[in-house]
């Protein structure tokens, strides 16, 4: 027998749901808007923490991690009220084991049981990476991705899904996320740093491996769920930010340039660390149209200076001050950060970055009334390079 679901949400909030898109679409455009869009980066953990759930019960079996993604999904549409569209017809959830990378080699997963899962380092010396090599796509904890993935497209029958009674279509997606810093930064540790210091040609060899692997993997989860490859491109660099403006030149750049260059714009990125340093090399040498999730480290006018007409961002303000409040600060800080980084238009105003768990949703409508208080106070269309029109609903992440 199907279990049944509903999703309760005023009606007035579905009607919202054309202005809402129309809001993105022309932001991601540079074009005028009423005001400037919000959207919360809402994550796996803070979902959970709001309905009172853990990993630890979703991660039981590919069934329970199937209905713990639609109970998130509930969550979300019934307690944030920011300007995320709600799908009247279909309901697409992505498999989310947290933020793994590079699990497509051997590495060991350590699960606690409430908290998300992390990798534990699998070299120790540089001298091991000569003896590493490009795993196959479905390598390592990949294997359980693919395989509770198919259950869990195989389980969609289950569930009966409404939205204000009326039903949903119920979609599985999965997805290979991340880049090949952090799945570099998976296998070595901080020692990676140290490595590409004293001995960088190993490290170039490793860089060239993980990002052979990454390659592979977007092909195969491409052939797997049956999309076409060609599709933007959303990469992860976290952790680069520990480097310096010449390493990361060095060691990062010539291979996000490459991944970059076998897919169409827009170029999706993200980097929530302090990457003050690296804001040129983002928007010269690799191009990027979209700063998907930036963080409050990084300087906001720094931002404004140097990326505002050219790239479409998305971040804002320290997440421990959407969880503390007060109300005021929160409108103070996000208009400013509207009226800095959006100074000439292209910006979403989020979280810098990831809502942290337990906060109230009233602070996020707070983000909502400082969009509404400044309202949008953009330039003229951008002549950026790489033009962001075609970006779809799909390609704008709500999670990381």
């Amino acid at each position: 027998m199907k279990e049944r679901i509903d999703i309760i949400v005023p009606e007035w909030i579905l009607e919202l749901n054309g202005e809402k898109r129309a809001r993105i679409e022309k932001t991601h455009r540079f074009e005028p808007t009423d005001r400037v869009p919000v959207l919360a980066e809402v994550q796996l953990w803070g979902m959970l923490v709001g309905r009172g759930s853990t990993f630890g019960e979703m991660n039981r079996n590919p069934r329970d991690h199937l209905r713990g993604l639609i109970l998130n999904y509930k969550w979300r549409c019934e307690n944030i009220r920011d300007d995320m569209p709600i799908d009247l017809a279909t309901i697409t959830v992505e498999q989310n084991f947290g933020a793994l990378r590079g699990i497509e080699f051997p590495l060991e997963v350590v699960f606690s049981g409430d908290d998300q899962p992390k990798t534990m380092h699998l070299l120790h010396s540089p001298e091991e990476i000569d003896a590493l090599a490009v795993p196959h796509p479905v390598g390592g904890y990949n294997e359980l991705r693919v395989e509770w993935y198919k259950e869990m497209s195989a389980r969609v029958d289950d569930f009966d899904v409404r939205l204000n009674g009326e039903p949903l279509e119920l979609k599985v997606t999965i997805n290979h996320r991340g880049g090949p810093i952090p799945s570099a930064f998976a296998l070595c540790g901080s020692n990676l740093f140290l490595w590409m210091k004293t001995d960088p040609a190993r490290v170039h060899r490793l860089m060239e491996i993980v990002t052979t692997s990454h390659e592979q993997c977007i092909a195969y989860i491409d052939e797997l769920k049956g999309a076409t490859p060609n599709h933007a491109l959303w990469l992860g660099a976290d952790t680069g930010e520990m480097i310096n403006a010449a390493m990361f030149k060095e060691f990062v750049v010539p291979y996000y340039a490459r991944l970059y260059s076998g897919f169409p714009y827009p170029r999706i990125f993200h980097m929530c660390g302090k990457i003050d340093h690296i804001l040129d090399l983002l928007r010269d040498d690799l191009n990027i149209t979209f700063l998907d999730g930036f963080g409050f480290p990084t300087d906001r006018r720094l931002l404004a200076e140097k990326l505002a007409g050219r790239v479409v961002m998305r971040g804002g303000p320290h997440p421990l001050l959407i969880y503390e409040g007060p109300r005021e600060r929160i409108i103070e800080e996000c208009s400013d950060y509207i009226k800095t980084v959006g100074g000439k238009g292209g910006y979403i105003l989020s979280d810098g970055n990831g809502i942290m768990p337990g906060t109230p949703p009233e602070h996020i409508d707070a983000m909502v009334a400082a969009s509404k208080q400044v309202g949008w106070i953009g330039g003229s269309k951008s002549e950026s390079i790489g033009s962001t029109a075609s970006l779809h609903d799909g390609d704008i992440r709500h999670d990381q």
